[in-house]
């Protein structure tokens, strides 16, 4: 019993804007655990996390590299928030050598990379977290927990409409507007509302349509920043993502929302508007409302926090955490066919995706 209170040792790898957060936000915050190393091979940040621990009186174990970490290091446990083009290879590392590991989202940059994931995570039989964290969200939990009074599900929606993505300093200035880096946008910021779509439709996915362009925001790069994804599921589901990285950001007072999501069944509607809430009954049309009260708006922290418990109890004490390497594969399949669609301008199919690159949807 003792042994299973024990703080666990863990490794941070990638110590940018989320990285910095998710210390400061999150593991610093819960006594399950405990930082004995961090790694970037980005000098500057780097030096500002030694910092940091300084300032704190804390001891840390500061790398470059971090398979020199992996070697030197006392961990059982890595937190990977790196750039995406650079997670394949650090989580195959990890696994390697025998750490857990939590990923940040996307589980990798191409369907290879994720099917490569896939075979070191088998054979390490260690545990891998995907940063999915909208699933632990409070708000989009509390739509789960009412989900069934929709009766049968027929329709879900998401709008994103939100400012451009925030410049990113590194090794590669700015990766997250170049394709050969993310993916692609769809992949890179949308892989979290792809999961949830999963996760709501509770069934397989059977094709999906894209259209979109970066000719506002990302008119000199290859990524895009507007499109409309279609995807539909076998049980007769149907969602649909609509995505703009050029609306004006979200100030105090204002009635506009970065985020809403809605699922519609022959019994009822839910929406997500912010943080708030809202049922409706189709019978009696009453309406219910639940808001959530967010204590920090910095990088999802409110919604890490619940998954690095979840996290820590898994390891401790067995189990599969929620956003598991079959989420991770799941929202990945579907924003490679959207990324796809959206270049080519066809239907992809889910079939296609798994045909060429071995990875299977599990529902």
């Amino acid at each position: 019993m003792e042994q299973s209170t024990k703080p666990i040792k863990t490794a941070v790898v990638g110590l940018g804007m989320m990285g910095g957060s998710q210390i400061r936000n999150c593991l610093w915050k819960l006594p399950q655990y405990e930082i004995t190393a961090v790694c970037d091979p980005f000098s500057p940040n780097l030096d500002a996390c030694r910092l940091l621990f300084s300032e704190r009186g804390l001891p840390v174990r500061c790398y470059a590299d971090h398979r020199e970490m992996l070697d030197g290091a006392d961990c059982e446990l890595v937190i990977i928030v790196s750039p995406d083009y650079t997670h394949e290879q650090i989580a195959c590392d990890c696994l390697a050598a025998g750490k857990h590991i939590r990923l940040e989202k996307p589980l990798a940059t191409t369907p290879e990379g994720c099917a490569r994931i896939q075979r070191a995570h088998e054979k390490s039989g260690r545990l891998l977290q995907i940063g999915l964290e909208l699933r632990y969200a409070s708000p989009t939990k509390q739509m789960r927990d009412w989900q069934p009074r929709l009766g049968a599900l027929k329709m879900l929606t998401c709008d994103e409409f939100r400012p451009p993505f925030l410049p990113k300093r590194g090794m590669v200035d700015d990766w997250i507007t170049k394709k050969r880096y993310t993916g692609g946008t769809l992949l890179e910021k949308n892989c979290h509302h792809f999961d949830l779509f999963n996760w709501f439709a509770a069934s397989r996915p059977a094709s999906v349509y894209a259209s979109g362009d970066g000719a506002v925001e990302y008119a000199d790069t290859d990524v895009l920043d507007n499109a409309f994804v279609t995807v539909e599921y076998e049980n007769g589901v149907r969602a649909m993502l609509s995505l703009c990285l050029f609306a004006p950001k979200k100030v105090a007072g204002s009635s506009l929302n970065e985020l809403e999501i809605g699922l519609i069944g022959n019994r009822g509607r839910l929406e997500l508007r912010g943080d708030d809430v809202f049922v409706w009954d189709r019978e009696t049309g009453a309406e219910e409302r639940w808001h959530y009260a967010r204590e920090n708006f910095e990088a999802h922290s409110d919604d890490i926090i619940p998954s690095m418990i979840e996290l820590a109890d898994c390891i401790r004490n067995g189990g599969e955490p929620l956003t598991g390497i079959r989420a991770g594969i799941n929202s990945a399949l579907v924003a490679f066919a959207a990324e796809r669609s959206a270049e080519q301008k066809r239907i992809v199919t889910i079939d296609e995706i798994e045909r060429e690159s071995g990875l299977r949807f599990i529902v």
